[in-house]
């Protein structure tokens, strides 16, 4: 087993204590990206759930770019596109949603959320 180097130590508001960041990750530093995560997600679904409800297909192909790395073609519908984007929400991945997030924050596509991941 590889001992961990201490890097620093860091209040998580999202696992309300302190936590320390090392190299390998620890348990808490998952925890907390993963706390992170939901958070993204669930800013996606509200956002995706709002365009579909004003018939906003623009926009939900917008937040497409953020949680797919393909695009709808015009062979696609309206509705097949917001249950593809839908299902795939749960399934994103931390080091996806750390690159791509910030894109839809800067494009004003959702809205930046109060934490960031560690570690990345």
């Amino acid at each position: 087993m590889r001992n961990k180097k201490i890097i620093k130590e860091i209040y998580s508001e999202v696992l309300s204590k302190n936590i320390q960041i090392t190299k390998p990750w620890n348990k808490e530093m998952y925890d907390h990206n993963e706390g992170v995560s939901e958070l993204m997600k669930d800013e996606l679904s509200k956002k995706l759930l709002e365009a579909y409800a004003s018939d906003n297909e623009d926009t939900m192909r917008n937040i497409g770019e953020i949680i797919n790395p393909i695009q709808y073609g015009h062979g696609y519908n309206y509705h097949d596109i917001f249950d593809d984007l839908m299902k795939n929400i749960p399934d994103l991945q931390n080091f996806w949603l750390n690159e791509e997030y910030p894109y839809g924050v800067e494009k004003g596509i959702v809205s930046k959320i109060k934490y960031e991941f560690i570690g990345y």
